[in-house]
């Protein structure tokens, strides 16, 4: 009995060791490309370009060897329900880029993506009326941002 103790604190001892002795990897950045963003100062561009910076993120800000220049734009038009009844708002928003190689000037990508629209409920209040297309737009530039951030990452990939 005293036998079988020893054997299972030992092999206890050495599985707790070698769990400990793993050498984590740690996970690698999204994005190895540095690049620098440039929107107009409005404040859905400025929301635009802090959520592209956020996802360009790199610690190594020394050479940002590309130039993305970006405007978004929004577009409402109201619509009607289903019943035919209220009035609904639908948004959407136009992204125009361009991705220029900074060394050479020469322009890697242009083009623009429209997303999805998204519908307001009508409401008989301005006030919330409004604060509801404002957060339809701050919704619209961060979804917006991922997307853009996921095609330009495919054309930076392709390139290398």
């Amino acid at each position: 009995m005293c036998v079988f103790k020893k054997l299972i604190f030992l092999i206890l001892i050495f599985l707790i060791s070698s769990c400990s002795f793993n050498n984590f990897i740690k996970p690698a950045n999204k994005s190895d490309f540095s690049i620098e963003i440039e929107t107009p100062g409005d404040k859905y561009n400025t929301f635009f370009k802090e959520h592209l910076r956020r996802l360009f993120y790199n610690k190594d800000n020394g050479n940002r060897p590309f130039s993305l220049e970006t405007t978004i734009t929004f577009q409402s038009t109201e619509t009607l329900s289903v019943s035919g009844l209220n009035i609904l708002k639908l948004t959407k928003a136009k992204i125009n880029y361009v991705l220029r190689n900074k060394e050479t000037n020469l322009i890697i990508k242009s083009g623009s993506i429209d997303t999805f629209p998204s519908l307001s409920s009508s409401s008989s209040s301005l006030y919330s009326s409004e604060k509801s297309i404002e957060h339809i737009k701050e919704r619209l530039t961060k979804k917006s941002a991922n997307s853009l951030y996921m095609k330009i990452i495919i054309i930076l990939r392709r390139l290398s």
